[in-house]
C-alpha cells in the first residue's frame, strides 16, 4: 500500500515537473523571439501578468471547458460554443485591465491604445492561439488516457482469466482428491460385504448388523455425489439402519415405525439423522425406564419428527452448534415452510421438526 501511494505521488510530481518545464521553455522561446524582432525586452510585470493570464486560460479551457466531454449530443457542442464566447469575453476584459494597469504605472506596453482595432485583433489572435494549444493538449491527453484504460482493461482481463484457470485447476485437483478419498471407504464397504457373506450362515443377527453398517456407508458415499436433496424414502431407510446399530450398542429397544411415503418426496440429506443422533449422544439410554422417543410421520406432504430423551447427568454443556446449523439449513432450503422448536423441561429434552415438502 505504501508503495502504491508513493508511486501515485511520484507520478503526480513528475507531471507537475513536465508542465513547469514546458511553460519555462515556451515563455523563454516567445520572449527571446519577440525581443529579437523588436530589439528590446518588455517590462517584467508585462510578462508576468500576460503569461499568467495565458496559462490560466490554457488550463481552464483544457480541464473545465473541454474536460472529459464525449460530444455525443448537439447540446455538448452548444455548451462548448457558449463557453468559448465567454472565454473570449473574459480574456479580452482581463487583457484590457492589464494594459490599463501597466500604463497607469508608466510601464510601456506593445499596444498603447487599448481601444484600437489593433489591440482587439491582437487579443483575439492570442486567445485563439492559447485555446488551440489547450485543445491540442486535451486531445493528446484523452488519447493517452484511453490508451491507458484499454491497457488496464486488457491487463485486468488477463488477470481474471489467469484466476479462472487457477480456480479450474484447483477444482480438478479437488475432484481428484475426492475420488482418492473414496477409495478407502469403498474398500471398507467391500470388506464389510465379504464379512457379511462369511458370517450370515453362522450368526444371522451379527450378519444383519454388518449389513446395516455397510448400508450406512453406501448411503453416505452416494449422497456425497448427488444434488442437495435426496428421496425421503432413502433418508428414512438410512435412519432405520442407524437404529439397528444403536440397538446393539445400548441393548435397547428403539422402535421406529417407518411410514410409507410418496416416492417423489425429497428432503435435504442427513437432516433427520442429525437430530436423531443427538438423542443417542446426549440421552440417558441405558435406563430402561427412560427410553427415548422417536416418532416420524408424513401426511399430505408434511413431514413431522418428534424426539424426547432424558439428558445424561454426566453430559457437559454444549454450544448448540449442531442445532444452529440445522436451523440454517432449514432456513436456506425451506424458508417459511418449516417449524423447528426445542426445549428442556425437568431434564427432558423435547424437539419438534415440521417441514412442508410440497
Amino acid at each position: 500500500m505504501r508503495d502504491i501511494i508513493f508511486k501515485i505521488r511520484r507520478t503526480k510530481s513528475t507531471r507537475v515537473h513536465y508542465h513547469i518545464l514546458f511553460w519555462t521553455l515556451f515563455v523563454f522561446y516567445e520572449i527571446s523571439l519577440a525581443a529579437a524582432i523588436r530589439e528590446r525586452f518588455n517590462h517584467f510585470a508585462d510578462y508576468l501578468l500576460h503569461y499568467s493570464l495565458n496559462i490560466f486560460l490554457f488550463y481552464v479551457h483544457c480541464y473545465i471547458v473541454i474536460g472529459n466531454r464525449q460530444f455525443k449530443r448537439i447540446s455538448d457542442y452548444q455548451k462548448v460554443f457558449a463557453y468559448l464566447l465567454l472565454e473570449f469575453g473574459i480574456y479580452y476584459l482581463l487583457s484590457l485591465l492589464i494594459n490599463k494597469f501597466l500604463l497607469l504605472y508608466g510601464i510601456p506596453v506593445n499596444v498603447q491604445d487599448s481601444s484600437s482595432r489593433l489591440f482587439l485583433l491582437a487579443t483575439v489572435y492570442r486567445c485563439i492561439y492559447i485555446i488551440g494549444m489547450s485543445t491540442a493538449f486535451r486531445i493528446a491527453l484523452n488519447l493517452i488516457n484511453n490508451r491507458e484504460r484499454i491497457h488496464n482493461y486488457l491487463t485486468q482481463n488477463l488477470i481474471v482469466e489467469k484466476e479462472k484457470a487457477i480456480l479450474h485447476s484447483e477444482l480438478v485437483n479437488a475432484e481428484l482428491s475426492f475420488l482418492r478419498s473414496q477409495i478407502n471407504p469403498h474398500f471398507l464397504f467391500n470388506s464389510l460385504n465379504s464379512i457379511y457373506n462369511r458370517i450370515r450362515k453362522k450368526d444371522s443377527l451379527s450378519a444383519e448388523y454388518v449389513m446395516a453398517l455397510a448400508d450406512l456407508m453406501q448411503y453416505a458415499l452416494q449422497t456425497q455425489s448427488e444434488s442437495n436433496k435426496v428421496l425421503l424414502e432413502s433418508e428414512l431407510e438410512h435412519i432405520s439402519n442407524y437404529l439397528k446399530l444403536q440397538r446393539i450398542r445400548y441393548s435397547g429397544d428403539f422402535n421406529l415405525e417407518i411410514p410409507l411415503v410418496d416416492k417423489d418426496l425429497q428432503v435435504i440429506p442427513f437432516l433427520l439423522i442429525t437430530l436423531i443422533e443427538n438423542v443417542f449422544q446426549h440421552g440417558e439410554l441405558n435406563n430402561k425406564q427412560k427410553q427415548p422417543l422417536i416418532e416420524i410421520s408424513v401426511s399430505e406432504g408434511i413431514l413431522v419428527l418428534l424426539t424426547r430423551n432424558s439428558i445424561r447427568p454426566d453430559l457437559r454443556p454444549g454450544n448448540g452448534v449442531g442445532l444452529a446449523n440445522t436451523h440454517k439449513r432449514l432456513e436456506l432450503n425451506y424458508p417459511g415452510n418449516y417449524i423447528f422448536e426445542y426445549f428442556t423441561e425437568q431434564n427432558i429434552f423435547n424437539l419438534k421438526l415440521q417441514i412442508k415438502l410440497k
